[in-house]
């Protein structure tokens, strides 16, 4: 198992674009159907765009930071949790960090992005 940490970040990157009111209604979504789930506590940040972004037509990322749900089976319920949703707000993808460690979720997972998501999941699963 991989060193433990207090708390998973997951980086909500929208759709090339996603203007900065659909944005907001898709993190309040996702926020929402995370604080469904068992956790201890949820947090959210916002990033604009830097300069170098600009030309992406951007309008930033959303982060939230999760406290609770760290054993290997509670990564794999936001995991679950955060594929569903991507499907069904039609969005990119979502980054999970654990530490120095992540991943990124997308809604239709490819063969080699459901190969890195075993692969995290080995690494955090319990002994």
């Amino acid at each position: 198992m991989t060193e433990h940490a207090d708390s998973i970040e997951l980086t909500l990157v929208p759709v090339t674009g996603t203007d900065r009111a659909a944005l907001d209604r898709l993190t309040r979504s996702l926020e929402h159907e995370l604080l469904g789930l068992r956790i201890e506590s949820l947090r959210r940040r916002e990033h604009e765009p830097g300069l170098g972004d600009m030309r992406d037509e951007r309008v930033g990322t959303r982060e939230f930071v999760v406290r609770g749900l760290l054993s290997g089976s509670g990564v794999r319920k936001i995991v679950a949790l955060v594929q569903s949703w991507l499907r069904r707000n039609n969005q990119e993808s979502v980054i999970l960090r654990l530490g120095a460690d992540s991943v990124e979720i997308t809604g239709s997972p490819t063969r080699k992005a459901h190969q890195l998501l075993k692969d995290f999941y080995r690494r955090y699963d319990e002994a």
